[in-house]
């Protein structure tokens, strides 16, 4: 009893000391309703800015943990620290540890036979799921791309697809269980019908030539003979897939086949790009049946294909968590050295012991149990089998020292024909590759890690801490009753499931409030991708406009430039959106009431790897989150998300203050690039974005793959592109507009950009 008024008291204390008499910003209200996890206490924690700190905590935290692990990551690699890693956690399962990793489908399923190994080695105590699985619609339109049309349909014919073909495959769908379940009117499938499997394998895989040849080789197929048989390294398996790789090497000298090919590789080449160079709908759906048409609901789900979860997060034993923007791969985890491909990003993690970890927890198994969007294992491998891309990836590796020579692709036509790697031969090599790198990293790079104390920040004892995320659901409702979210409304950001843009949005308010000339207060964006969506940019402009006195607080945003970013396209669009609000507080705010903003961009260093900010972390005067959440459209529209709010954490405020300051106040890293946007005319902005995008062509090789006119109409999207960042930023905020008008502008923009 004395125990359970003593935790009373202290949970009193942590929500009185957390907040005071706050009215308007974060509120205890608030939080409450943001929150998936609020107030957690803490028993001490570190802040880590030094890659390898962060790494080598996580490791010590899983070969620490007694009973479980919870892991959710964006990407989760094979490289050498990434094995690391792994190694670690199957280890833990083998001593009797309960893992569980969710990771991204759409950028982790190439390693899936990677994550079966890991199932298989974790003896039944690791457990794998991934997020974002393809939709029913997805499922049944990759059915219909692949089917063709009837034998007997004439070319004259425009409408000549069998009706009763669709009707047959209809009824299939509306009759499938899912583990004895009906799955009518949920919107998810695991059939594979025909070569639908193979084209969402080339689809997740990035193959172009792979979603040709699975629609190429559609042709007269009966769905009423038809069955879904899943299993793994039969022999009759084995016979198609070598039957696919004579396709394979026939098909390539076909004129449909490459158009087919070009079509689908366009489309990856400008995945991140907005609406217009990106229209996924169209570029993929055209290639259905004419009698087949693409309904709202199933132009919804091809919007929403590349819904990442973009959580990363370590828990162990529910009680000490790990997260911020880190992804598991050496470029997260490592300092420049020669296993580093590109770029090795500067990020920032939060690590706590919590004395309420059990409430994070049960938000993970939100999470991991939406089925609307997590898949196993083993239904990836029924509506998507991977067998034929791997097996292709193989023949490839084995002709690798032909690959520039004329007779490469008959040598991967021979080791198609010749080998056939079957799922536990697949299992064998990963296991292999694991305790490879491993050792490589543990023999070759570790002994070459030093300490950086002065990178790593230690969190106050007095710390309250609010769990906060963007979810692709109400977490309001039950969990029987929560259905799937579609992007966001500006003005309902908490109804959508986005409550980290909430809370930024709610934070602004209260900062403006608590600054006074004695005491002013900050504001810093420092982010890797800032391009906001357009509600919260509203919200920065009514620091400006005379809406809220925030006279004495100054907004520092430090991000990226073209030279460090690894996503040029963020930049390229969001330069129009800063020069618009650049004109905007210089032309309409109110020199009185107006907030100072400070924009900065890192530089690229003179020598050595690339060093690209990929920190999310923003402080509204004495609050500081930390997290995935990037600054932009796509974070708040499309991605899940987690982040950390420390209150009550001056110690670690005053450090973190000063880092940032010694940062900006160092002309070599970073470039105040102010009256960059205030005096460089928008037309001269604009030719200077057109000679980078074209760059970026020339680099991943498709401007040789574009003729003139195709190449001018691309240019002439991307303009467009460019103009509407710039002229729906001005609408968005526009003070002569009505609230109705502001707000279906920032809509437009945020559905326009959302796949930045």
């Amino acid at each position: 009893m004395k125990r359970q008024i003593l935790a009373v008291m202290t949970l009193a204390a942590l929500i009185t000391g957390c907040c005071g008499n706050r009215t308007v910003g974060l509120t205890p209200e608030v939080l409450r309703q943001n929150a998936s996890a609020w107030p957690l206490g803490v028993n001490g924690g570190t802040i880590f800015t030094d890659n390898d700190a962060a790494f080598l905590n996580k490791v010590r935290m899983i070969r620490e943990a007694k009973k479980s692990i919870e892991l959710s990551y964006y990407i989760f690699s094979d490289d050498q620290s990434s094995s690391f890693l792994t190694k670690a956690l199957v280890e833990a399962a083998q001593r009797g540890v309960a893992v569980r990793l969710l990771v991204d489908y759409e950028t982790n399923y190439r390693r899936l036979d990677l994550y079966s190994m890991m199932e298989h080695e974790g003896k039944g105590n690791l457990k794998i799921r991934l997020y974002n699985r393809p939709t029913a619609n997805i499922v049944k339109d990759a059915v219909f791309m692949t089917m063709g049309c009837s034998k007997g349909a004439t070319a004259a014919a425009a409408t000549g697809c069998s009706n009763e073909k669709f009707a047959a495959i209809d009824k299939l769908f509306a009759e499938e269980q899912i583990d004895g379940t009906p799955v009518a009117g949920r919107n998810i499938s695991n059939l594979s019908i025909g070569n639908s499997g193979l084209f969402l394998s080339g689809l997740y895989a990035k193959q172009a030539d792979v979603v040709a040849l699975a629609i190429q080789t559609g042709e007269g197929i009966d769905p009423r003979q038809l069955k879904n048989d899943s299993s793994a390294g039969s022999p009759e398996q084995k016979a198609q897939l070598k039957k696919l790789g004579r396709s394979y090497w026939e098909s390539r000298t076909g004129a449909p086949f490459q158009r087919l090919a070009a079509n689908a590789q366009l489309y990856f080449a400008f995945a991140l790009y907005g609406e217009q160079l990106n229209p996924l709908k169209e570029t993929v759906t055209s290639l259905l049946p004419v009698d087949r048409s693409v309904g709202p609901d199933e132009a919804r789900d091809w919007d929403h294909f590349t819904d990442y979860t973009h959580h990363k997060l370590i828990l162990t034993d529910s009680g000490a968590i790990q997260m911020g923007g880190r992804n598991v791969e050496n470029s997260y985890h490592m300092h420049s050295n020669s296993l580093v491909n590109k770029y090795v990003f500067m990020d920032t993690d939060l690590y706590a012991r919590l004395t309420q970890g059990e409430a994070v927890v049960r938000a993970f198994d939100d999470l991991w149990n939406f089925t609307p969007m997590v898949a196993t294992l083993s239904e990836v491998r029924r509506h998507a089998p991977n067998d034929f891309i791997v097996n292709l990836e193989y023949a490839r590796m084995s002709c690798s020292s032909l690959r520039k020579q004329p007779g490469f692709e008959e040598c991967v036509s021979r080791e198609q024909q010749r080998s056939v790697h079957d799922l536990d031969e697949r299992i064998a090599h990963h296991r292999r590759a694991m305790d490879e790198n491993a050792a490589i990293y543990l023999n070759d790079y570790l002994p070459t890690v030093t300490e950086h104390p002065e990178a790593n920040f230690t969190l106050d004892k007095s710390s309250t801490l609010a769990y906060l995320e963007n979810l692709p659901f109400d977490k309001n409702l039950p969990p029987v009753k929560r259905v799937r979210t579609y992007g966001a409304v500006s003005g309902e950001e908490a109804s959508a499931g986005k409550y980290i843009n909430e809370s930024w949005i709610k934070a602004i308010p209260g900062v403006c409030a608590a600054a006074t000339p004695a005491s002013p207060k900050r504001i810093i964006l420092h982010n890797a991708y800032f391009f906001p969506a357009a509600n919260l940019t509203h919200a920065l402009s009514r620091m400006v406009n005379g809406d809220l006195d925030c006279s004495n607080v100054t907004v520092t945003v430090l991000t990226n430039s073209i030279a460090t970013t690894d996503l040029s396209p963020v930049n390229l669009a969001a330069h129009h959106s800063v020069k618009a609000f650049t004109e905007f507080y210089e032309k309409q705010s109110d020199p009185k009431r107006r907030a100072r903003f400070d924009y900065y961009e890192y530089q690229a260093p003179a020598t050595g790897h690339n060093l690209s900010l990929h920190s999310k972390v923003s402080v509204f005067g004495d609050d500081i989150i930390i997290g995935s959440a990037n600054a932009d459209v796509r974070s708040f529209m499309m991605d899940s998300n987690n982040a950390m709010l420390v209150r009550n954490a001056p110690l670690f405020a005053q450090e973190y203050l000063a880092f940032v300051d010694r940062i900006l106040a160092d002309p070599a890293r970073v470039k105040k690039v102010n009256d960059y946007f205030l005096n460089t005319p928008r037309e001269t902005i604009l030719q200077e974005d057109l000679g980078t995008f074209r760059q970026v062509m020339a680099k991943y090789g498709e401007d040789k793959k574009l003729n003139a006119e195709t190449t001018k109409d691309l240019e002439g999207r991307f303009i467009r592109m460019l103009n509407d960042a710039y002229d729906l930023t001005k609408a968005s905020i526009a003070t002569d507009s009505t609230p109705a008008k502001r707000r279906e502008n920032q809509n437009s923009f945020n559905e326009e950009f959302k796949p930045i």
